[in-house]
């Protein structure tokens, strides 16, 4: 799992500086529409705040790894549809779980990312040299939607590409999937839940999370 794990770390580390290079030209941060039709511009709007705000914590020199986590809980969490991600994660689990247990896997997964994963946001401390593609080309079914986002790092333009799977609920597109270099973090969480739950059984693993 120590392997996986640093996979998920690599391509959350890089989706969240994705919208560095037209940051300086659009703070202060942009409004969200809970009516945006497209889940590509609400995707743009909603990372580049991200951005925005940490860029400002640099600036007003407070930039500390409390202040980070806060910004990431404000501006990144509600953007991520951690219970449609746990629901998926849990797979077949999920049906035998009750309403507050299924809160118990939320609270847990949404744990993870904040302590493991956006935490490296902290240890970061450069945003110049990285600027984005967002294709507009987007793939839509529904409620659901992908769409790919060209990252462009350095002087010599090494290029990476970072797909969002995306769902809409409430007016308002959310990530339950992101995927970089044929890895998936929901795969990657569904083979993590799978091999504890087998490991301590369902209950007993519920119990080891409360």
């Amino acid at each position: 799992m120590k392997t996986l794990s640093n996979i998920l770390k690599v391509f959350l580390f890089n989706v969240m500086f994705i919208g560095t290079a037209f940051s300086a030209t659009t703070c202060p941060a942009l409004s969200i529409d809970e009516n945006y039709a497209s889940p590509a511009t609400q995707a743009e709007v909603v990372i580049n705040n991200t951005i925005c705000a940490l860029m400002q914590l640099k600036k007003d020199g407070i930039y500390t790894h409390l202040n980070v986590l806060n910004i990431s809980k404000k501006q990144i969490i509600p953007f991520i549809d951690v219970e449609y991600i746990t629901e998926l994660a849990l797979a077949e689990y999920w049906a035998r779980l009750k309403p507050d247990e299924r809160k118990t896997f939320e609270k847990n997964l949404t744990k993870s990312i904040i302590e493991n994963y956006l935490s490296l946001l902290s240890s970061f401390d450069q945003f110049e040299n990285i600027s984005i593609e967002v294709d507009k080309n987007i793939i839509t079914n529904d409620d659901k939607s992908e769409i790919k986002i060209y990252i462009y790092i350095g002087t010599f333009r090494e290029s990476t590409t970072i797909n969002l799977k995306m769902i809409r609920k409430n007016n308002q597109w959310r990530v339950y999937d992101l995927i970089f270099q044929a890895f998936s973090i929901l795969e990657i969480e569904k083979m993590g839940y799978r091999s504890r739950i087998k490991r301590f059984g369902l209950h007993n693993f519920l119990k080891r999370i409360q």
